[in-house]
């Protein structure tokens, strides 16, 4: 795998933002019969192929280091040779459009993709090939995005993820106020569940939705409220697969088996 790391500027949020990429490498050319090299600058299977695309999010004490930092992400993406991982910094934004008016949601689904797209030209732009997933923080992301902007996403992996609308702001009043404003959250556009719950009564295309947890995760209750709202939905829609993951709580460890599971799920439709 080959990391890029870039500094974007983002007309949407008026800011510069930081991206990383982990994207596939080559394979060393071929030898001619004289000796020399042939050069090949292609992916490693095939130089028309584009590559299926991982938007993955990082959580709410975290930035868009944390995967590579704590997880084997490259190992496990260049195992299938044919995946980039696109790892954008959501500046504790909770990837949404803000009621203060960042649209962190927009730039994250929209105007970023259409970026990277014109400099890495093999990242795929068919929905099926595009993911997003995170953990934590960046679950809850995912769901926010994966269900906001549906036509940007096939799939959706959201772990440890509970929802905004179940949290307690308690100690933390200004900041939901500064993302999510005042009130319920329950009858805001910032509740996953109804979300999930209103693009299900929708013509909207569907992503196929995983979602899950660790056994000992201090949320599991917010993400089980989160779950029974999806299960509510008639018709199964999104192929939803909801997963406990025993003797793993709310840490790398769980990243790392549901980012794997969520990946080879994936790669094997």
């Amino acid at each position: 795998m080959v990391l890029m790391q870039f500094q974007i500027h983002s007309k949407i949020l008026q800011m510069e933002t930081d991206v990383w990429a982990l994207i596939p490498g080559t394979k060393p050319a071929p030898r001619r019969p004289n000796g020399q090299n042939q050069e090949r600058t292609g992916p490693e299977e095939n130089q028309e192929e584009t590559w299926k695309v991982l938007w993955l999010l990082h959580g709410g004490v975290g930035d868009h280091t944390f995967w590579l930092r704590h997880t084997p992400i490259e190992s496990i993406a260049e195992s299938y040779g044919n995946l980039a991982v696109i790892l954008p910094d959501a500046y504790g934004s909770s990837c949404v459009d803000t009621v203060s008016g960042a649209r962190f949601g927009t730039y994250l689904s929209q105007e970023l993709p259409g970026i990277l797209r014109r400099i890495l030209p093999k990242l795929s732009d068919k929905r099926e090939d595009n993911w997003v997933s995170g953990f934590s923080n960046g679950g809850y992301g995912s769901l926010y995005l994966g269900f906001t902007f549906p036509e940007s996403y096939g799939a959706v992996g959201a772990f440890g993820a509970g929802d905004k609308a179940d949290a307690d702001f308690t100690n933390i009043e200004a900041e939901k106020e500064r993302l999510f404003g005042k009130g319920d959250l329950h009858s805001s556009p910032y509740c996953a569940s109804q979300l999930v719950k209103d693009l299900g009564k929708s013509d909207r295309p569907k992503p196929i939705l995983c979602h899950g947890c660790g056994s000992e995760d201090p949320w599991r209750d917010m993400n089980e409220i989160v779950r029974d709202a999806i299960l509510s939905v008639p018709g199964d829609p999104y192929h939803y697969e909801f997963r406990i993951w025993e003797g793993l709580g709310h840490s790398s460890a769980c990243c790392e088996a549901a980012i794997r599971y969520f990946i080879q799920k994936m790669m094997e439709q």
